[in-house]
């Protein structure tokens, strides 16, 4: 928070007015319009008078000086945000929900991608501690991370989304995976189809994990066995679902239909089957997971497991920026409901592309 004698500044003509300037026209003690211009989340003031200072803020274009206010709360201003695939268009709109809430409060938010190795993702972490990051947001953790009990233990501010670690510990914000597994399946039984195939994520991720439970409590609950052999490992990519897709349906009694962890091993998958002669969703229908942008623009547009992408990264951001302006750790879960959105690539003619 800035004091009464220091300055808000307006950058696009470089001319300082004090604190004290602008607390006489708004009618306020200085400090009040410091703790507004720096969304203090501890203020309270008459919402008219929160108004009449936000409109004067608008009206002047100024900000805070965040290196002011930074050293005044010894804080960097900075978060961070760990994912594990930056070309995943997952990714690009959790860090859009990110910045979309942090910005607003005066953050700067840096990211870091980690190919999926844990070797990496904890150099990125320990790098990002010694830089003195306000918190953290992680997407890439695995099970049992021990570079999330190592945040821990520093007493770093963080939160994971979509991925969790040690449930139960960390604060948390994601979708019912095993849910979101169970409503796809479903979707393919109720068509009529037996023989499901599954391109599973790894065992080491909790997505991995909650969606191939949901795949199989399904199966289970309509009466149908699990053939080992309809269970493949794809990861994540599109590279890694086509390489699966390949194997499932070159089986000799191949399954009919097909729930892949992500729409993006969906999209590999749609590149086997057609590469292989097939049709979908005649051949083969296939369900992804998450309804990316890309999975309306497929043709034919992809049946999809929904989750709120952008809230994620928003939510997040809201979580973590209590723990910083509270110093109290959390472990907050907020868990999103899956949506089951048909599309034309289980039914033939519903919700293409063009759509």
């Amino acid at each position: 928070m800035l004091g009464t004698g220091e300055r808000l500044v307006n950058e696009d003509v470089g001319m300082p007015v004090t604190l004290k300037e602008l607390a006489a026209r708004a009618r306020v003690h200085p400090s009040t319009i410091s703790r507004v211009a720096n969304n203090d989340p501890k203020l309270r003031i008459a919402p008219p008078t929160r108004l009449r200072i936000e409109a004067l803020l608008r009206e002047t274009e100024y900000r805070p000086n965040g290196v002011a206010r930074g050293l005044k709360l010894r804080q960097t201003l900075v978060l961070a945000v760990v994912i594990p695939d930056i070309t995943n268009p997952f990714f690009a709109a959790l860090f859009r929900g990110v910045e979309d809430a942090a910005s607003p409060r005066g953050y700067n938010v840096l990211l870091c991608n980690t190919d999926g190795s844990p070797a990496r993702q904890r150099s990125h972490l320990q790098s990002l501690h010694a830089r003195r990051v306000d918190g953290v947001i992680m997407a890439s953790s695995f099970l049992k991370d021990p570079t999330v009990r190592w945040l821990r233990h520093q007493g770093v501010p963080y939160v994971l989304v979509n991925r969790f670690s040690d449930e139960g510990h960390d604060p948390f914000v994601g979708s019912d995976d095993l849910v979101g597994g169970r409503l796809a399946t479903e979707h393919l039984v109720e068509l009529g189809h037996r023989r499901i195939g599954h391109l599973a994520g790894k065992l080491t991720v909790s997505t991995g994990v909650m969606r191939r439970r949901g795949y199989v409590a399904a199966l289970s609950e309509r009466g149908l066995p699990t053939d080992p052999r309809l269970v493949v490992e794809s990861g994540y990519t599109e590279e890694g679902g086509a390489r699966a897709a390949e194997r499932l349906l070159a089986l000799p009694d191949r399954p009919t239909a097909i729930f892949a962890v992500t729409d993006m091993t969906a999209v590999g998958a749609f590149g086997a089957a057609r590469r292989m002669g097939l049709r979908i969703p005649e051949d083969v229908a296939i369900v992804g997971y998450n309804d990316i942008p890309l999975a309306t623009r497929m043709v034919p547009a992809l049946t999809t497991v929904h989750v709120p992408i952008h809230d994620f990264g928003a939510v997040a951001a809201r979580l973590l920026l209590t723990q910083i302006e509270t110093g109290e750790p959390s472990q907050r879960r907020v868990v999103f409901n899956p949506e089951l959105i048909v599309r034309g690539s289980t039914v033939a003619g519903v919700g293409s592309a063009a759509s």
